[in-house]
């Protein structure tokens, strides 16, 4: 029975590292659902207990990984949504810019040998063309954030006097 207080307080730690908002939310039944598994691994008389409680705790630890990334990128859209879509609109026109560089070198190296090279230009223009489109999405995106971030800020200080 000491073993099983030890692995569920270890657990109750390892819940700790979850976000506040989901460990509030479900902290408390996956103690229990734990708890609940442990007894019932117990009366396999201790059968595979030790590969059990690593496999729950890197399911676990897994999870917590996931949780605090989708946290993370929440945050970084929310406060910094501008930021990421100017980051996004440069990334995409460099792709795009290098892409159409390597086509006009395939072109030129090619051109004069009788070399078909329409399987090597035709996708790297299909991915050209997808980063124009991404370029131009997040430009899009990244003006309408600035302007909803202009538009919001005022009001939110007028209301707060």
């Amino acid at each position: 029975m000491g073993g099983q207080t030890r692995y569920r307080r270890w657990y109750r730690r390892l819940l700790g590292l979850y976000p506040r908002p989901y460990r509030e939310r479900f902290a408390d039944s996956m103690e229990q659902t734990f708890a609940d598994l442990c007894r019932e691994r117990a009366g396999t008389e201790g059968r595979g207990t030790a590969a059990f409680i690593l496999w729950i705790f890197t399911e676990t630890f897994v999870g917590i990984i996931r949780e605090r990334a989708s946290d993370l990128a929440r945050l970084t859209m929310a406060r910094n949504a501008t930021a990421v879509f100017r980051i996004v609109k440069w990334l995409a026109l460099a792709t795009g810019g290098l892409m159409v560089a390597g086509v006009a070198t395939v072109m030129l190296l090619a051109r004069g040998t009788g070399e078909d090279v329409t399987g090597v230009v035709a996708p790297a223009l299909l991915l050209t063309l997808l980063s124009v489109v991404a370029a131009v999405v997040a430009a899009i995106l990244q003006v309408t954030s600035g302007r909803s971030h202009r538009l919001r800020a005022p009001t939110r200080r007028f209301w707060t006097r």
